[in-house]
């Protein structure tokens, strides 16, 4: 895919993390959110540019993603979100991860394979308050008490509860689940477990509530250069750091009522240039996430927004650009190749499209280039391997 690379640049996500922490509630911390090769960024080089500016904690959902990012030198708290397996536990407690402990009966199995390694696991609780996927009820944590009690090889270090609707203008929802949060944490420590952190805030509960930055904010979407919705636009500074590009491998210049694709469905106008570009949905190109319309209006853009792609003119952030200027897609969308109409503009084979991929939906194979300081540090592809190297670990 020599053809096709996504730029990522590293001084915009020390950026946004400066921006961040701008406004942190002076007793907390950001835990940098890097689960899914950090939105497709690339995990290890977003987490390692991170920790160079003193970011001290990473969160991941799989305990592989943790492993990779340890034995590529990350040392701070890496914190597993997502239920982990028994086959997994071994190498998560040997790298130092923090597993989320989300279920009882797996309290009692995992102190077992401690005492096996002799050492001991950090963890953290998964506290249900209205997500709905995983994390322990009110009914739960007196028996979550007593198996912590004999567990004596888990360390409990954190709480924390995750948020449905924060991104939404509707707040009540996300009110009543903080509220049972600290319901939540307040039985606890009548029951004795007191974990020195507690973490309920994601990228819009970081923005909308400073009150309740705790001791960690837990931030993916806007280190990323993303904000979680349409009325955080402008609240910070944000940057950013990722743009794809293909090159033209085959142009030439065509009649009008020339037709182009699979179905024919799109048919020259007039006498203009196509140009080929080595890329299509095999790498992510013209896929997109399904979202749930929230309201009629919200319906209706998706409607308009699909009729459009339909015949090849890509609205909001789905955009084609060459030399600076928007170019239409000719046709369907290929497996591996795509046909651009340019019209006449002055272009040459080789010359740099710009292509709209949705950060975790690029195929992972395509090279990433990683810029920083203003030039090109490495690149990297999936297959290439991680270096281990071994460390002391914080927190």
């Amino acid at each position: 895919m020599s053809g096709t690379w996504i730029e990522v640049d590293l001084d915009a996500i020390v950026n946004n993390y400066q921006e961040i922490i701008k406004h942190l509630h002076p007793k907390a911390r950001c835990m940098a959110v890097v689960k899914a090769d950090a939105y497709g960024l690339g995990a290890v080089q977003v987490a390692l540019a991170l920790e160079q500016v003193g970011c001290e904690a990473f969160a991941v959902t799989k305990v592989e993603e943790g492993i990779i990012l340890r034995k590529s030198g990350i040392k701070g708290l890496i914190l597993v979100l997502g239920p982990t397996t028994q086959e997994e536990w071994p190498e998560a407690i040997k790298s130092q991860l923090q597993l989320t402990i989300t279920e009882l009966s797996l309290i009692a199995k995992l102190n077992e394979v401690c005492l096996s390694l002799y050492q001991a696991a950090h963890v953290q609780l998964k506290l249900e308050t209205g997500m709905g996927r995983t994390g322990f009820r009110l009914e739960e944590l007196s028996e979550l008490s007593k198996l912590l009690g004999s567990a004596d090889c888990l360390k409990v270090r954190g709480v924390y509860t995750h948020f449905a609707r924060a991104a939404q203008r509707d707040k009540r929802y996300t009110l009543e689940q903080y509220a049972t949060f600290k319901a939540l944490v307040a039985r606890l420590e009548e029951l004795g477990i007191n974990p020195e952190w507690k973490h309920v805030c994601n990228s819009a509960a970081y923005l909308d509530y400073p009150e309740w930055h705790l001791d960690f904010v837990r931030i993916g979407t806007l280190l990323i250069g993303h904000y979680p919705g349409p009325g955080y636009s402008g609240k910070l500074s944000l940057k950013d750091p990722w743009i794809a590009k293909s090159r033209i491998v085959h142009l030439r210049k065509v009649p009008k009522g020339t037709y182009v694709g699979y179905q024919s469905i799109y048919r020259t106008k007039s006498t203009t240039q196509l140009a080929v570009i080595p890329v299509g949905y095999a790498d992510g190109l013209g896929i997109a996430p399904h979202f749930v319309p929230q309201g009629w209006v919200d319906f209706i853009k998706i409607v308009i927004k699909n009729f459009a792609a339909l015949i090849g003119i890509f609205l909001g952030q789905e955009r084609v650009e060459l030399g600076g200027r928007t170019v239409r897609v000719a046709g369907k969308i290929g497996m591996q190749l795509t046909v651009l109409d340019v019209g006449m503009q002055a272009c040459t084979l080789g010359d740099e499209v710009r292509i709209p991929l949705r950060r975790t939906l690029a195929n992972p194979r395509i090279h990433r280039k990683y810029k920083q300081g203003g030039r090109i540090l490495s690149e990297r592809t999936i297959e290439e391997g991680l270096s281990t190297t071994n460390t002391e670990y914080s927190l």
